[in-house]
């Protein structure tokens, strides 16, 4: 395997070899390929100045891909424990059949014959020592097949996890040739290959909040194919062939008449391939043996011509290997730097703490995808996040976590008024004060938000007394503070609002 181009679901590959070729028809076989090989997708092509009379896809099913080393040694392993715990077992039916044997013949005599006392205590101190040891016996075949039990359950488990590894049947690629003279043939090999693909991961970096954000893209890549990719070059593509790149068209929609769509058999498409017959090549004369090394091969292939949408592709700097195990391998594609604005948010209502998060922007002219992110401040995990980068925007906000250098206080005011009750309708006054301390020693730019009441009843009236300086949403009812903080400074907030509403209608004021 040369190259591999890795798709969203499925993978390009790419292979190259080399085979002495005799005068005229020959047969290739190209073999231990992918059971997942897609035949529809195969390519050959190469250099020699042969000619490509046909291409056949196969299944063998008696010649597997070769077991892992790892794989084989578990199953050795597995097998030589079973082995110890027949044999425990077997010795341990030997000490329960000693014990059945005992309690069935420890009666001593018969019913017309006595026997002596001294019989007597030479029969019991028998029977205790042979108990004793059955006894001791059974117990040590016991742990000795619970350990063995225990350590199989270990190796299966481990099997088990490296079942993408176990021999499975192969592909072969069979190519019909016609050469005009012996030559050294070059082929190469191209087919789609389903169960890969990649996942596109990120890791943000805020160092500190006066630095951009450092972004790297990484890729998962899952190779499930039956075949390791050992240092090859791998290119990743946004691509996802399995969906199918043709654009639809619509046909006339005719109510109550039929839509009959014609198909073409598989049958009258192999027999108008075999009615092209190719003429075989001459041979030449000695003045006209030149390379046919250097000749591109003959090839004669229909196909449609399918405009797809644009993809993205990435390729890996250096050769990286990705084994067939069927486990997400995580390797880094690039870095990238975001300008970033930090800003802090507290809603105190809900929680007192608060956030800080980084505004960045220049996203579209990094042609992400979409994907999951694990989120680093000041050398710190703070969590994970998701990059939803599907949708049109050109601002992204990441939560970097709470920050406890900014403490927030909200505190009902006391003294609250009620005045007194007017026309059946009671109105109540209520006030909040907020406090405000960067206790850290950089200055941040807070962004705080409340909320007063706002009503869905003529009935109730709500009126805003004082802002305190907010900006103001009458529909949502919300109040927005943005505040620039110095290192330890402190800072006063309020607003007050007054609710009237009838006196037997109790309504939730706080």
């Amino acid at each position: 395997i040369q190259e591999v181009k890795v798709f969203l679901n499925g993978a390009q590959i790419s292979r190259s070899a080399s085979k002495s070729l005799p005068l005229g028809a020959s047969t290739v076989v190209f073999t231990g390929l992918s059971q997942q090989l897609d035949p529809q997708s195969i390519q050959v092509n190469g250099k020699g100045g042969f000619t490509i009379l046909g291409v056949e896809h196969r299944v063998n099913y008696l010649s597997e891909s070769p077991n892992k080393a790892e794989v084989e040694d578990l199953q050795k392993r597995l097998k030589a424990l079973e082995h110890d715990r027949n044999a425990e077992v077997g010795t341990q039916q030997v000490w329960q059949n000693e014990e059945q044997l005992l309690l069935k013949n420890w009666a001593v005599g018969g019913q017309d014959n006595g026997v002596s006392a001294t019989q007597l205590q030479g029969v019991n101190d028998y029977v205790r020592t042979r108990m004793t040891a059955v006894k001791k016996g059974l117990l040590d075949q016991q742990e000795k097949i619970t350990a063995i039990d225990e350590e199989l359950n270990k190796l299966r488990q481990q099997l088990q996890q490296l079942q993408a590894q176990a021999a499975r049947p192969t592909s072969e690629v069979v190519v019909e040739l016609s050469a005009p003279a012996a030559v050294q043939a070059r082929f190469t090999l191209g087919y789609f290959v389903h169960n890969a693909g990649w996942t596109p991961a990120y890791d943000l970096r805020a160092t500190s909040v006066d630095k951009p954000i450092e972004l790297l893209m990484k890729a998962r890549l899952v190779n499930n194919t039956g075949e390791d990719w050992d240092k090859v070059d791998i290119a990743l593509s946004s691509g996802n062939p399995t969906l199918g790149g043709t654009m639809p068209n619509l046909r006339p929609w005719v109510l109550e008449q039929p839509i009959v769509l014609q198909t073409l058999s598989l049958e009258s498409m192999r027999r108008d391939r075999a009615n092209k017959a190719m003429a075989p090549a001459a041979a030449g004369s000695a003045d006209m043996e030149m390379a046919y090394e250097d000749e591109p091969a003959i090839t004669e292939i229909g196909q449609a011509v399918v405009y797809r949408t644009t993809t993205t592709e990435y390729t890996l700097d250096v050769p990286f290997s990705v084994p067939a195990d069927g486990r997400p391998h995580t390797v880094g594609v690039r870095t990238h730097t975001v300008p970033a604005t930090y800003t802090h948010y507290c809603t105190p209502k809900l929680d007192r703490d608060a956030f800080l998060y980084a505004r960045t922007t220049g996203w579209e002219d990094l042609a992400l995808l979409p994907g999951d992110a694990n989120v680093f401040f000041e050398g710190t995990y703070v969590g994970r996040t998701h990059l939803d980068l599907s949708r049109p925007q050109d601002t992204l906000n990441i939560s970097l976590g709470r920050d406890k250098n900014i403490v927030v206080e909200r505190v009902k005011r006391k003294g609250y008024s009620e005045k007194p009750v007017i026309g059946g309708k009671r109105t109540v006054t209520i006030g909040w004060d907020i406090t405000v301390r960067n206790t850290g020693n950089a200055r941040v730019d807070l962004i705080l938000q409340d909320q007063y009441p706002i009503s869905s009843r003529s009935e109730v009236e709500v009126k805003l007394e004082d802002e305190g300086g907010a900006t103001v949403d009458k529909d949502r009812g919300s109040l927005t503070w943005r505040i620039p903080m110095d290192p330890r400074t402190t800072k006063e907030l309020k607003f007050t609002y007054s609710v009237k509403h009838p006196k037997d209608q109790p309504v939730v004021l706080e």
